[in-house]
């Protein structure tokens, strides 16, 4: 059965459907442009807030009036809410479509269950998450002979992850690997392979691996897909990997009729594999493409979009633009210093309690993002405190619960008696009385039979070293597992509800003291889930809602009519809009990310990361820092951001609760030089030692290594202050300065512009 629409066939009939006239009314120039190429390549550069998803849809509605059958179009995005956007939008203009429209890994997993054969799989496959596939790494380090507690499962298994993301299949791995590391996981790599394949499971990665491998070395299977879908279309192509890259590149030799949209200044996935050479190269890799603009940004003011700019413009890797707008120049951006973590979340919760008790704003006109959800604890705190509404858009927390876990893995089970990391998570939740002990003589078994862990528990009776009792519940664990198998091929909240009764779990459930309201809850949530799932189509089984929650992405728990106010992390955010939005934490080692502070490649994505949080912003932006954090137990004085440095002149630069007379003093004018009081000022030359008298020091920017403990220097924003610690060489070199009026500050030497204005030797 064919899981994507006809290859041929009558074209739907759509009612009434748009005009040309119509479809480009409203669009700017180079926005008519894009949407109406048709043939050929073509690379269409985006910059935030430019009407991409406007384009995007319009174009596919284009093509299809042009007489472009529907099932020769794919559409592909990075997630499931903006795939999910786009079909909407497709259907509105054209009622009846049914456009091929998904992410990445959806096309993958439909592509593998149609070409299942060609692929070398079996099309019943389940997918892994990231806690299953760590599991599964940990027993392939074990089946290589190499010790768990030295070679750490997650980096052995972000080695992997990476390998399948450049295409490296296991033996390709081992003949390329040159160091120590490399060749211990060249080790585990096929080991891995194999335990998924005895499990018939497939990693995230394989969904994108598999396919194009197999376009790669099956000649007649490329062409078919070629030929199959004739106009391709990537959205986001900046976020693309190898294995991305070589799947859109093999579909489009024959018919190359690919349209990428994307932006450089967003490439913002790079440890997720992304390559900002796949955008950047586009024209190299198509010398026929055809390059549009879309410059005009119609989200956010001129004053967002100037600081925006003026960061991004300090990054060699992108292809330079100046964006602009019609929108009005708007409230500047602020910088805002706060004491502390606590004083800047209070900072950021009593703005928006004030805006919103002056009926100026609602609840979700505001986000707060940050680098990472580890720094939202002391927002959670204030804003609890001010009684605002909020939420923290996490993800896939919801599946990641523990009781969600165990109910999805029976239903994992169910649909695959094979899926050995399901059974072991299941075998004794509820209590069973089957032990450590026990499920090691199982492993044992099945080991020495090549069996799965349930078909070994079928035989458990046979299994030398199981006592009676243990042996007993084995057998029954096993037998109750067939005898609900059936359910796979029902409704997935009705297999729910029945796993959870027979196997005794939600009873389990009941009988805890201590959290029994909230566990209870969130199962009921999930069945909720997939009641809604299965509505969605009477055909969905259980196998297609595990599917769908394996393809879940970061966005999907995010209810965007909520009234709340939003906290998310700033690679969340992307592809989002709102009218204020507060940046916390901007500082050195968080934003940008203490990695990337000796790698210039790596620099520059953490400023694309950055710029992509700012251009989320409509109409009011805030960059706030603080001097002292708490990150990870330790209480550190903090280095205002380097990015901070590459705004322009324009932006408002705020001290709040630095001077007690002033809780709102503003650096705007910094105090001058006259005004440092005689205790702080620089000390005079002291008295020639020998003949003559001592030359005079002229004041003079200071290298890096030249700063040392003692001296006086300027700070441009600061004034003068005094080096009380200097600490590292060259560009990771730290000085600690006491101002007057700004205390203990620490900058990276090779980034604060520091002035000497008097040596210090005396002291």
């Amino acid at each position: 059965m064919s899981l994507f629409p006809p290859e041929e066939g009558t074209a739907t009939l759509f009612q009434s459907p748009p005009t040309e006239e119509s479809l480009l009314e409203g669009l700017t120039d180079s926005q008519k442009e894009a949407v109406t190429h048709k043939d050929g390549p073509a690379l269409v550069l985006a910059g935030p807030g430019s009407g991409k998803t406007r384009v995007i849809t319009r174009r596919l509605v284009w093509l299809l009036t042009q007489g472009i059958p529907e099932h020769q179009i794919l559409a592909i995005t990075f997630t499931n809410k903006a795939a999910g956007e786009m079909r909407a939008r497709v259907e509105t203009l054209l009622p009846g479509t049914r456009l091929q429209v998904s992410t990445f890994h959806s096309f993958g997993v439909k592509f593998l269950r149609q070409y299942a054969e060609q692929a070398g799989i079996d099309r019943g496959f389940l997918i892994y998450d990231q806690s299953d596939r760590l599991r599964m790494t940990k027993t392939a380090i074990e089946d290589a002979g190499l010790d768990d507690t030295r070679f750490n499962p997650d980096r052995v298994s972000a080695a992997i992850s990476k390998a399948k993301n450049l295409l490296l299949s296991p033996a390709a791995y081992e003949a390329q690997a040159a160091d120590y590391w490399s060749k211990q996981v060249a080790q585990v790599y096929p080991a891995y392979q194999k335990r998924l394949r005895q499990a018939n499971a497939l990693d995230f990665d394989d969904l994108l691996y598999l396919p194009a491998m197999a376009l790669r070395q099956n000649a007649e299977l490329r062409a078919r897909c070629d030929s199959r879908w004739k106009y391709l279309l990537v959205d986001e192509y900046q976020d693309t990997n190898l294995a991305q890259y070589a799947l859109a590149r093999q579909l489009c030799q024959d018919h190359p009729n690919l349209f990428v949209v994307g932006d450089p200044d967003q490439s913002i996935y790079k440890f997720r594999g992304s390559d900002i050479r796949n955008i950047l190269d586009f024209e190299r890799d198509y010398p026929a493409c055809r390059t549009i603009l879309l410059g005009a940004n119609h989200r956010s003011t001129q004053a967002i979009l100037r600081a925006a700019d003026s960061l991004i413009a300090n990054n060699r890797q992108r292809k330079p633009k100046v964006q602009t707008t019609h929108n009005p120049k708007g409230r500047p951006v602020e910088v805002v210093a706060f004491e502390n973590q606590e004083s800047e979340a209070e900072g950021v919760a009593l703005r928006i309690r004030d805006e919103i008790q002056a009926g100026r704003r609602s609840l979700r006109d505001f986000a707060v993002l940050v680098r990472m959800n580890a720094l939202t604890r002391a927002l959670e705190q204030a804003f609890i405190k001010h009684r605002i509404p909020f939420q923290i858009v996490k993800g896939l927390a919801f599946f990641e619960r523990k009781e969600n876990k165990d109910a999805v893995a029976y239903l994992r089970l169910l649909c695959n008696p094979k899926d050995d990391v399901s059974f072991l998570r299941v075998v004794n939740e509820p209590a069973r009385g089957i032990g450590k002990t026990s499920i090691e003589h199982i492993e044992a078994h099945a080991r020495a039979r090549d069996l799965s862990l349930l078909e070994a528990a079928g035989q458990a009776e046979f299994i030398p070293g199981l006592t009676g009792r243990a042996a007993q519940a084995v057998v029954k664990f096993a037998r109750l597992i067939e005898k609900l198998t059936p359910l796979a091929s029902g409704q997935p909240d009705q297999a729910l509800i029945k796993v959870l009764d027979e196997t005794g779990y939600k009873a389990a459930l009941k009988k805890t003291d201590d959290a029994d309201e909230d566990h209870l809850a969130n199962i009921e949530e999930l069945i909720t889930a997939a009641r809604q799932f299965a509505q969605l189509d009477p055909a969905h089984d259980v196998a297609a809602f595990l599917e769908n929650i394996s393809l879940a992405s970061d966005l999907d728990g995010f209810n965007t009519s909520q009234e709340s106010v939003t906290i998310m992390t700033m690679h969340a955010a992307k592809g989002l809009e709102f009218p204020v939005v507060f940046m916390v934490a901007m500082e050195q080692g968080l934003l940008p990310h203490e990695r990337s502070l000796d790698n210039e490649l790596e620099l520059e994505e953490e400023r694309r990361l950055c710029f992509v949080g700012m251009t989320r912003a409509m109409q009011e932006l805030q960059l706030s820092h603080a001097r002292l954090r708490e990150f990870r137990g330790r209480t550190t004085y903090t280095i205002p951001s380097s990015f901070l440095d590459e705004l322009p002149h324009d932006v408002r630069r705020i001290e709040r609760g630095m001077r007690r007379s002033d809780p709102d003093y503003s650096v705007d004018h910094p105090m001058d030089y006259d005004d440092i009081p005689p205790v702080m000022a620089p000390p005079k030359p002291a008295p020639a030692r020998s003949a003559g008298p001592a030359a005079p020091f002229t004041p003079r920017a200071g290298e890096p290594d030249e700063l040392r403990q003692g001296m006086f220097v300027s700070h441009g924003e600061y004034g003068v202050g005094q080096i009380v610690e200097a600490s590292g060489n060259g560009a990771l070199r730290k000085v600690r300065i006491r101002f007057q009026t700004a205390g203990l500050r620490v900058f990276l030497a090779s980034k604060a512009k520091l002035t000497i204005v008097h040596p210090g030797e005396d002291f």
